[in-house]
C-alpha cells in the first residue's frame, strides 16, 4: 500500500508498566508495534470512550498488549492509498483492536487495519465526527436493535391510546446524550435520566420529553415485577439499575445494555423474561458491524449531527490533557464529550 513514515517523529499519549508494575504514561514516541497490513491514517482528532479511560490507566481487560496508545476511534486523513480511497481522503476507523491490542488514536499519526477504515461522511468534520465516535455508533445500534424486537403486534393489540415512553440512563454522558438525541430522532418519547440536573436544558433540547433522577424514573419498591413505566430503555450504566429497570418494562418490551460504569453484576430474576417477555440485548459497536454496515451508521450519524451539533457539549483537549479527563470520565465527573487533538498542544 506504499505507506512511508514521516521525517518527523510520531508521537502520542504511550501507556506502559514499568518493571516495578507501576504505572506510565505520558506524551512519547509511538510503540513499534505496526502490523505489515496496516494503512496509516495522519490524525486530526480522536474520540475519547470510557474503554480509553480504562486504557490510560493500562486496564487488562481493554489494554490488551502495552505499551499501548489508547484511543479506539480516529479520524484523519490517508497518508496514501487504501483500496478505492485516494491518499488524503478524510476518514474516520473505529474498534478492530484499535486502543486496545494496536495503538490507538490518541497519536499524531495510527496505523489502522483496512477494514477499520470509512470514509468520513462530506459534512463531518474530523471534531464533528470524533464528538460522536463509537459512543454514536452505538447509540445508534441500540434504537435499531430494540425497534427490531419490541412486539409491536402486541403492543398494537393493547390499544391504548398513549404509549409508553422509552428511558435512557446515564443521560449526561457522551453516549446517553447521543442516545437521547437518537431516540427522539426515531420518533419515539424519552425520558433521561440523570442526577446532574445542570445538564436538564441541553437534554431536553436534544428531544428529551422529560428529565429525571434514578429515584423520579423508578419506583423505590423492591418487587421482582413493578408497574410498567417502560416500553424500551437504552441503558448506559449497568448493575443495579439496569436490574431495577427490568422491573418496569412493559410487556414485549426490550432493553439494550451499552455501559457497565455502575457495575458488572446484574442481580435480577427471570420475571421480566419469562412473564412479560421482555427482551434484553447487548449492543457491541466495536467489534460486531461489518464494515458496510459501519457506512450505513456513519451515513444516519451524519444526519443526526446538524440536528444536535448547537447544543451538544464537546470539549477539545491536547495529548497534555488526557490523563485528566481519563481520571474524570473513570470517576463520572464529566458530561459531554471530549475529543483530543494531537496537534493542539504538541510542538513539531
Amino acid at each position: 500500500m506504499g505507506n512511508q513514515k514521516k521525517d518527523t517523529e510520531p508521537c502520542g499519549w504511550v501507556v506502559n508498566r514499568g518493571s516495578d508494575g507501576e504505572l506510565e504514561a505520558a506524551v512519547g514516541p509511538l510503540p513499534e508495534n505496526l502490523d505489515s497490513q496496516s494503512v496509516c491514517i495522519d490524525v486530526e482528532a480522536a474520540g475519547f470512550n470510557y474503554k480509553d479511560a480504562l486504557a490510560c490507566e493500562a486496564h487488562p481487560g481493554i489494554a490488551r498488549k502495552l505499551p499501548l496508545v489508547p484511543g479506539i476511534d480516529v479520524s484523519g486523513r490517508l497518508r496514501s492509498s487504501c483500496g478505492d480511497y485516494a491518499a488524503g481522503t478524510p476518514v474516520v476507523a473505529t474498534g478492530n483492536g484499535l486502543g486496545e491490542t494496536m495503538s490507538g488514536g490518541f497519536a499524531t499519526e495510527v496505523w489502522a487495519p483496512p477494514v477499520a477504515i470509512i470514509k468520513r461522511p462530506q459534512n463531518l468534520s474530523a471534531v464533528a465526527a470524533m464528538a460522536m465516535g463509537t459512543a454514536g455508533l452505538t447509540a445508534i445500534l441500540a434504537v435499531e436493535r430494540l425497534r427490531s424486537v419490541i412486539d409491536w403486534d402486541y403492543q398494537a393489540r393493547q390499544q391504548s391510546d398513549k404509549s409508553l415512553p422509552w428511558l435512557i440512563t446515564g443521560a449526561s454522558g457522551g453516549v446517553g446524550m447521543l442516545a437521547v438525541a437518537a431516540t427522539a430522532l426515531a420518533g419515539f418519547q424519552v425520558v433521561a435520566c440523570t442526577r446532574k440536573k445542570t445538564v436538564s436544558d441541553v437534554l431536553l433540547s436534544l428531544g428529551a420529553s422529560a428529565v429525571q433522577s434514578p429515584e423520579e424514573a423508578l419506583p423505590d419498591d423492591k418487587k421482582p415485577l413493578s408497574s410498567a413505566r417502560y416500553l424500551g430503555a437504552i441503558d448506559t450504566v449497568g448493575g443495579e439499575l439496569l436490574a431495577h429497570i427490568l422491573r418496569v418494562v412493559a410487556a414485549g418490551g426490550a432493553v439494550a445494555s451499552i455501559g457497565n460504569a455502575g457495575g458488572v453484576m446484574l442481580p435480577t430474576t427471570v420475571y421480566p423474561f419469562i412473564l412479560r417477555g421482555v427482551t434484553l440485548a447487548g449492543i457491541d459497536a466495536a467489534e460486531l458491524p461489518s464494515r458496510e454496515k459501519r457506512k450505513e451508521l456513519w451515513a444516519k450519524l451524519a444526519v443526526l449531527w446538524p440536528l444536535m451539533s448547537g447544543v451538544f457539549p464537546v470539549r477539545q483537549i491536547g495529548l497534555q490533557e488526557v490523563a485528566d479527563w481519563a481520571a474524570k470520565m473513570r470517576s463520572g465527573r464529566i458530561g459531554g464529550r471530549a475529543v483530543v487533538l494531537p496537534q493542539k498542544e504538541v510542538r513539531k
